[in-house]
């Protein structure tokens, strides 16, 4: 992560979008917009930057341009060069804002431009209108020249604080000619019209979708550059978390000089994609953005005031800056609301802002596989009928995301990391492989040079079994570390792993033994591991009568009616344990982190807890809905570890009695405990010469506290 001078924009942690998405093909449509007056509202609700369109995905211009379409309310008029005086009147940076391949009048003028998708479903659910949406092929020369053009026309008109890329994704996988005619010029070859990710041939394809949209990134960034050197770019990260489909890599980041996406999934989606962007970003804040109604659909059901507080407050927690989506009537005005509502909650994040920053404190990492946003369930289906999944239903993305929430629930420091990390993998104490499903050899190298040297990991079920380029090899790459080897894939309908070892007996207790479903699309499954392992067995194989037939009327291969209980007790393994250099490593067959029973997160945790040791920088008594992450700020000689109380049901309950531990390094001991913003003291109880506890009387939504420390 460089260390920085930041733009005025990058320094802002309030930030607003004038959210004007809106044609213009009847002559009230954005007639009252008044740029003074919308500058005006934002900077009521508190917001310290603002990005605004220099056009939309209707296509239609917000400045009188010469190379597309103006909307027609400007009548003389430049509503972009208004808004940006009346911002700049006030002292607000402004980020010009610029819609790629959504985009409805280049689609309806030029339809050799159009996005060709092998399916129809291209626009991912929810409540979103599909047929509204005119999207565009990002490799058709012709539409990259006008991108080009008009981005030039843009930045050479107006000067902007920042800037940002929308849609910078695939919509679907496209068989426009413009695409047929690039992937065989630079593979001799057809693009391939079945998924199979055991096949050389696709497994290229995709890198090649990848890749395409990496260069247009890469290209904008430089495009901007090379008009107003100095500003950052950035282009919308929002689909990081999906699958293959809109093949969104992690490489893509090299684009960005800082990431950041609107986004609308839960709590979960929200903590991990802000602590991926934490790590992945070029520099920070990153930025999380969402909109202040409900969702992009909804106009007029605003979300709940504490619900948005709780999301502007918890991308505070994770060191992010918050961007408010504020969708203005189709005449041009805003909801006097919508203003009052960011207000409220940017009125809490203003006491905080400036005590953010520095190194996010993380014991453990979650690593986040590039190449495993995909799932083997999809082998041999037609383009058409994989490309239909839901784009964040996969089995790697299951696993990842139940690694945090268990890791969140006990209040252990974690953060989530990617191949980026790979060279610095000793800032981590335990690294969790979460059913990673496939990886390139530097990984699996870089890995087990770090195990060799001390570090303790954790790895489960199909993890560096299977190599990028298609691979599947006959044991995992990883084995010699595992302690076991791989013997096939599970099939049937359930597994059990006994307990052959005291602690993980009483992690699952009052359970016997721990149900492991393995599902029918994949999300969570299990390996069948060879006998006699080299390692410490701590789990051992169970399978239900008949296994692994789901049983029939007809057959007498089950023993229950309704269920699958336990009958054939084994001695293959299920977990393993082993020293492997000065390392150490655990290994399951099931990817337990995906179950989604609190006997699984708790096998999950007593497993990276034997491996983290009694030793954690923080941890907290406090109920697992309470977000906590600390950041080292080593200019300022302090700690600055937050709190959110993130409940999912509201109102948000106070909680008492919060007890807090923190941990310090080697060379440092802690010396005084503040209550930010106010900066209180606080009475600090020293357990031993390098930890100490803090307890905090009550906790409403949110605290933050400091913790000076001094070299010893």
């Amino acid at each position: 992560m460089s260390e920085v001078s930041l733009h005025p924009y990058q320094q802002s942690c309030r930030r607003l979008l004038i959210d004007t998405q809106i044609p213009d093909w009847d002559p009230a449509l954005l007639a009252r917009y008044d740029a003074a007056t919308a500058v005006a509202a934002a900077a009521s609700a508190g917001a310290t930057a603002l990005m605004v369109y220099t056009q939309s995905h209707t296509g239609l211009a917000h400045y009188p341009a010469r190379t597309g379409p103006a909307h027609a309310a400007l009548r003389g008029r430049d509503l972009l060069a208004a808004t940006l005086e009346a911002a700049h009147q006030r002292g607000l940076p402004v980020c010009g804002y610029y819609s790629v391949n959504f985009n409805n009048w280049a689609a309806a003028t030029h339809a050799e431009w159009r996005l060709a998708p092998v399916t129809k479903t291209v626009i991912g659910g929810g409540l979103l209108q599909a047929d509204r949406y005119g999207i565009c092929c990002m490799n058709h020369p012709g539409y990259r020249d006008f991108v080009h053009r008009q981005v030039d026309e843009i930045l050479g008109r107006y000067a902007f604080d920042a800037f940002f890329f929308d849609m910078m994704w695939w919509m679907g996988v496209c068989l426009c000619e413009s695409c047929r005619d690039r992937y065989h010029a630079e593979t001799g070859a057809p693009i391939p019209q079945v998924v199979d990710w055991l096949d050389a041939d696709w497994c290229r394809f995709q890198a090649c979708r990848e890749r395409w949209l990496t260069e247009f990134i890469v290209e904008l960034r430089d495009r901007v550059r090379a008009v107003q050197p100095g500003i950052p770019v950035y282009h919308n990260f929002a689909l990081a978390l999906t699958s293959w489909t809109r093949a969104v890599s992690f490489g893509s980041a090299a684009g960005h000089d800082f990431l950041g996406g609107d986004f609308y999934g839960d709590r979960s989606e929200q903590l991990v994609v802000s602590r991926l962007m934490l790590n992945l970003s070029a520099t920070r804040p990153v930025e999380f953005m969402t909109t202040i109604t409900a969702n992009l659909a909804e106009h007029e059901r605003l979300k709940e005031p504490e619900r948005l507080e709780q999301q502007v407050l918890a991308a505070t927690t994770c060191g992010a800056a918050f961007l408010g989506i504020a969708a203005f009537d189709p005449d041009g005005r805003l909801n006097p609301a919508q203003v009052e509502h960011l207000g409220r909650a940017y009125q809490q994040l203003a006491a905080y802002e400036r005590h953010l920053g520095g190194t996010p404190i993380e014991d453990i990492a979650v690593y986040f596989s590039d190449d495993s946003k995909m799932n083997f369930a999809d082998n041999g289906q037609t383009l058409a009928a994989a490309s239909a999944w839901p784009p964040l239903s996969y089995p790697h993305l299951r696993a990842v995301q139940g690694a945090c929430r268990a890791l969140q629930e006990r209040h252990w420091p974690f953060g989530v990391i990617t191949r980026k990390q790979l060279e610095h993998l000793d800032r981590h104490r335990v690294l969790v492989l979460p059913n990673v499903l496939r990886m390139e050899r530097r990984e699996v190298e870089a890995i087990r040079a770090w195990v060799d040297a001390g570090g303790c990991l954790y790895a489960s079920r199909l993890s560096s079994l299977t190599t990028v380029d298609g691979t599947r090899h006959r044991d995992f790459l990883l084995a010699e570390l595992f302690g076991c080897s791989f013997e096939s894939i599970e099939d049937g309908a359930v597994v059990y792993a006994e307990p052959a070892d005291q602690g993980c007996r009483e992690a699952i207790a009052p359970q016997r033994s721990l149900p492991h479903w393995l599902d029918r699309r994949e999300l969570s499954g299990s390996v069948r591991l060879a006998p006699k392992p080299a390692g410490r067995m701590l789990m051992t194989l169970t399978l239900p009568f008949g296994h692994p037939s789901r049983g029939s009327a007809e057959g007498h291969d089950w023993a229950s009616i309704h269920s699958f209980p336990p009958w054939t007790h084994s001695a293959t393994p299920m977990v393993v344990e082993q020293q492997f250099g000065r390392g150490r490593v655990i290994y399951s067959a099931a990817d337990i982190e995906a179950g989604e029973s609190s006997a699984h997160a708790a096998l999950f945790l007593h497993l990276v807890g034997r491996l983290l040791g009694p030793n954690r920088s923080f941890e907290a008594d406090v109920h697992p809905c309470v977000w906590i992450s600390a950041f080292d700020q080593p200019d300022r000689s302090r700690w600055v570890v937050s709190l959110l109380n993130y409940q999912e049901a509201l109102p948000v309950i106070p909680l008492s009695a919060v007890r807090l531990r923190l941990l310090a390094p080697a060379s440092l001991q802690f010396t005084t405990i503040r209550q930010l913003p106010e900066a209180r003291e606080l009475p600090v109880t020293r357990l031993a010469a390098d930890t100490i506890e803090v307890t905090l009387p009550r906790l409403e939504r949110h605290a933050m506290i400091a913790a000076d420390y001094r070299i010893r």
